[in-house]
């Protein structure tokens, strides 16, 4: 990379002074454009030019580096609010099993799972083993279609 880089530093160097060296006698360019008006050697017109494309280079490597910065500072953020919601969704996965294990010790153990009959309301509500299941009812919003 550093030998390509100054391989195209050479060039750019030869081309000025091949510019330099072709205008040195010309008779300066009328430039009038409305209320621009300006008479300026073509060697002078030349480094504008140039100049003009530094500055626009310079430009677009400052945007494309403002929007690298900004999209990896999204992605950190989407990155610590992922982590923060799998920490609550532990935290309360294991609050959950807590009261599951306190509900089942201080009662006789008998309550299917997830019948919510302990009484004190305690405990997430949870579905049923499929063992516990009779066929052909739901486990939806309440629906009859069982046969009982």
């Amino acid at each position: 990379m550093v030998v390509f880089g100054l391989i195209l530093l050479l060039v750019a160097l030869a081309i000025v002074i091949y510019m330099w060296l072709a205008t040195a006698g010309m008779d300066p360019i009328a430039i009038t454009y409305g209320f621009l008006n300006v008479e300026i050697t073509p060697i002078w017109l030349f480094i504008v030019g140039g100049i003009t494309l530094a500055a626009a280079t310079c430009g677009l490597w400052l945007l494309a580096v403002g929007t690298r910065s900004k999209a990896r500072r999204a992605k950190e953020v989407r990155q610590l609010r992922r982590q923060a919601t799998d920490s609550d969704r532990r935290t309360e996965r294991e609050r959950d099993a807590a009261q599951l294990g306190k509900g089942s010790t201080s009662g006789s153990g008998t309550a299917p799972r997830g019948t919510g009959s302990s009484g004190s309301g305690e405990g997430p509500i949870l579905p049923r083993p499929a063992s516990d299941r009779r066929p052909g009812s739901t486990t939806g919003s309440g629906g009859t279609t069982g046969t009982s």
